[in-house]
């Protein structure tokens, strides 16, 4: 029974001043709200001592049965001109609820609605972002899976995202990874940064095994979230923040972004 009497555990005091330059008018905006994105995150990126991570960005979904949500923080990994792009198991809880009718290993299942929201702190910047999740082709996901580290993608076949492990140790995801790591040819503990390499580091050659083939897994690839709405927000003096947002009608990617103050 809880109680009737909630008890605070935290609290803040702090008052954060916001001194963005701001959004003097709407003139000001791309008409295109991924083009004023890519603005802004390039700026982001190019402040880096600043903003060390500008492509963490939290995704929210929602179960389309229970309409229970839920949010994590992932990395942007692309921007093109339709949408913005991630990578993921399909079938993590994050995975069903994106494309919820279950069948995400088809080349196009039908995509759930999702919201994402990045925050860049030192810029006083934030950008908002509505869509729908829609699968990338498997051309884009295998370039991208083929660029990264052999040790992540051990990792995409044997993560399990979401689900428990039943011994409740990090010992069990290890031999898991493991396993994959002999199944693949790769030297036991690649992955998990516990490999022996015989003789001086000098002499062995520079990642010896970053090119080994190693598959993408069938439940793993990119997911674009194409928008139908975006915000702007640029933080202000005495909370009198400047906000902007773009629509335009869902699924309707040549119609025209209509731009209004908030």
């Amino acid at each position: 029974m809880t109680s009737s009497n909630p008890q605070t555990l935290a609290s803040v005091s702090t008052h954060e001043t916001y001194l963005s330059q701001g959004i003097p008018s709407a003139s000001t905006l791309d008409p295109n709200p991924i083009v004023q994105f890519s603005k802004w995150f390039s700026h982001a990126q190019s402040r880096p001592a600043d903003v060390p991570e500008p492509e963490a960005m939290s995704i929210s979904t929602v179960d389309s049965e229970t309409h229970i949500p839920s949010t994590r923080v992932v990395l942007l990994k692309q921007v093109d001109n339709r949408g913005f792009i991630f990578y993921t198991n399909y079938s993590s809880r994050k995975g069903r609820e994106l494309f919820p009718d279950g069948d995400y290993e088809s080349d196009s299942p039908r995509g759930g609605y999702v919201s994402l929201a990045f925050y860049w702190r030192a810029l006083h910047l934030s950008v908002r972002v509505v869509g729908k999740a829609e699968k990338v082709d498997r051309a884009t996901t295998q370039a991208y899976y083929d660029s990264r580290p052999v040790g992540s993608r051990i990792g995409a076949w044997a993560s399990e995202q979401s689900t428990v492990l039943k011994s409740g140790t990090r010992e069990e995801l290890e031999e898991r990874v493991h396993e994959f790591e002999r199944r693949f040819g790769v030297p036991e503990g690649t992955a998990t940064g516990s490999a022996v390499t015989a003789g001086p580091a000098s002499s062995a050659p520079a990642n010896p095994v970053e090119n080994v083939n190693i598959p993408v897994p069938p439940f793993w690839g990119g997911v674009r979230i194409v928008p139908f709405e975006v915000e702007f927000w640029a933080g202000r003096e005495s909370r009198l923040h400047d906000r902007y947002r773009y629509t335009r009608q869902e699924g309707d990617e040549k119609s025209e972004w209509k731009i209004e103050r908030l």
